[in-house]
């Protein structure tokens, strides 16, 4: 999305997210955006959305500790763009990350293939997107997925 009015938030994302905060989760966002490298929008315009999100997820207290974006399409073949881990990288050296301690949630291949080639335990949620055979879980939900995570954890 390039305009923040625009933006519409899943009934369940602040349930989902209290509970893995109040378990000590921390958050961050890693996004590929090749509308940007298409000329659709701008960085600002992308910028003011994912900074919507951000406000949005502080209000309930639910920090994004970091949020990269990939602004190349696809033919870029750059090393920031999800699945490649640049940008996942890059998160583990700046906060001190531990990928086997960690989940990479999404909805697409490239998110879940993102994930497991980091050494995360990538999850699925359902969507628009062919079920991929590399999740661990496939959930029905952002709410299904935080609940799998926990029973992981207390497991």
């Amino acid at each position: 999305l390039a305009d923040p009015a625009m933006v519409r938030f899943k009934a369940d994302l602040v349930p989902a997210l209290t509970a893995l905060r109040k378990d000590g989760f921390a958050f961050g966002i890693v996004t590929n955006q090749s509308m940007i490298g298409r000329g659709l929008a701008t960085q600002e315009e992308v910028d003011a959305v994912n900074q919507l999100v951000i406000d949005f997820l502080r209000q309930h207290q639910i920090v994004i500790r970091f949020f990269y974006v990939c602004p190349h399409v696809p033919e870029v073949h750059c090393r920031c763009r999800k699945p490649e881990i640049e940008l996942g990288l890059r998160a583990i050296s700046n906060f001190d990350l531990s990928p086997s301690l960690s989940y990479m949630i999404g909805d697409q291949e490239s998110d879940i293939l993102f994930g497991k080639n980091l050494g995360c335990t990538p999850i699925q949620v359902s969507g628009n997107a062919n079920k991929s055979q590399f999740a661990e879980y496939y959930a029905s939900s952002l709410r299904d997925a935080a609940g799998w995570v926990l029973e992981q954890v207390k497991g």
